[in-house]
């Protein structure tokens, strides 16, 4: 059977059924091979949903003029309303391979000025745009879902712990498919807090960490530091001690088995760091990405630049949820929070956009009070999707690139 003789069958099975056959097949309406046969399919729904009739007179009069003799035309074909399913299938089939073969001239056609992340990612979007059209309605009753809900709820939560027990205790830990947002001035401790986070993933399976402001030797001295408890200073100045040396020789074991991956490539756009993550994940278990930080990333395009960062923002949501692992973005704040007199930062001050807000699940905002040696990191969790807000205060110890629990 050609497909436009399926389309047909299957049209006049609808006028045949008066609109029942609709209840019972899903086809869009561009899956037909003939542009008439998909405008009388959209009008055959509208017909049903409104509850009238569903006929060729009903048809003629909600289509304009000249698709009159087409629809007069289904009557040859109503007595087949036995094979509509079959039909359905037909008219889809041929559907999803002619929006294919476009999905593949679309790829042919992309600029071969892009990067080749940008590329992967641009055809990756044009097929998943055609996946996403030829997936059925998918429906459970709440009586299918129950048991399934009920075992996950007994069971061990799905999230990371962070690396320390008060932050958990307001945020439950991260969680697979959300995006935590780490926001501060320059100089606070973004960079501290977000390479403790990435040992905390790392013992879950691989990190995807993108450095844009950080070499790759440097972010690994900050692990030095931290796991070793070694001076940064010393690290950073080539004035490692004896006792440096023992400690780093002690808890080398640690530092090897570190499972982070750094990209510190200084100009990439979010494919990049998808294509980073996606690599990643064919040898390796991801268990998250950290991105330090948002407002480094490039763009192509010759957008405003808040319109670029709010696309940086959607594509890291996206990124989240595709890989199902916690995203965490770290974010520069605006001056506005060193004007106020008591210095704290707020929601408001997230630069360039803000869509991170929107898009953030968590969002942490980090300032430092007191002085050394009793120096507190202040994380004000600001915002929260899956819980409370408020503010945890935990030890600074910069000298080790650390913050502790008091």
């Amino acid at each position: 059977m050609k497909t436009i003789d399926a389309g047909s069958a299957l049209l006049g099975a609808v006028v045949g059924t008066n609109g029942a056959v609709l209840d019972e097949v899903s086809v869009l309406a561009d899956d037909f091979s003939e542009p008439w046969q998909g405008k009388v399919w959209e009008a055959s729904l509208k017909l049903r949903r409104d509850g009238k009739p569903v006929d060729v007179v009903t048809l003629a009069e909600n289509l304009p003029e000249h698709y009159g003799g087409d629809v007069m035309k289904l009557l040859e074909w109503t007595h087949l309303t036995y094979g509509a399913a079959e039909y359905a299938s037909i008219v889809e089939h041929h559907g999803t391979r002619r929006r294919l073969a476009e999905a593949a001239a679309a790829i042919a056609a992309l600029d071969p000025g892009l990067s080749s992340s940008e590329m992967v990612d641009r055809a990756q979007a044009i097929l998943g745009a055609v996946a996403e059209r030829s997936v059925k309605p998918r429906y459970r009753f709440v009586g299918d879902m129950l048991d399934e809900v009920l075992v996950a709820v007994s069971e061990s939560a799905t999230f990371v712990p962070s690396p320390w027990q008060v932050l958990d205790r307001a945020i439950g830990g991260f969680r697979p498919g959300a995006v935590y947002v780490v926001a501060a001035r320059p100089g606070v401790g973004k960079t501290v807090v977000a390479a403790q986070i990435a040992t905390g993933l790392a013992e879950h399976g691989a990190v995807a960490f993108s450095s844009l402001e950080m070499s790759g030797p440097e972010l690994v001295q900050r692990f030095i530091s931290e796991r070793a408890l070694v001076s940064v200073r010393n690290l950073k100045n080539n004035k490692l001690t004896d006792r440096d040396y023992g400690l780093i020789r002690d808890r080398r074991d640690v530092l090897m088995g570190l499972n982070i991956a750094i990209d510190d490539r200084t100009s990439i756009a979010p494919s990049d760091v998808r294509g980073f993550a996606r690599s990643l994940s064919r040898t390796h278990h991801l268990a998250g990405v950290v991105v330090d930080y948002l407002q480094l990333m490039s763009a192509p395009s010759k957008e405003k630049r808040y319109e670029q960062v709010t696309e940086f923002s959607r594509q890291m949501k996206v990124l989240a949820k595709d890989f199902n692992v916690p995203v965490i973005v770290l974010s520069q704040l605006n001056r506005q929070s060193e004007s106020r007199t008591d210095g704290r930062p707020k929601l408001s001050d997230l630069r360039e956009s803000g869509a991170i807000e929107q898009d953030a699940d968590v969002v942490l905002l980090l300032r430092r009070e007191g002085e050394q040696p009793n120096e507190q990191l202040i994380i004000d969790v600001a915002k929260n999707r899956h819980g409370e807000t408020g503010e945890v205060e935990l030890d600074w110890q910069g000298y080790y690139s650390r913050a502790v629990e008091s």
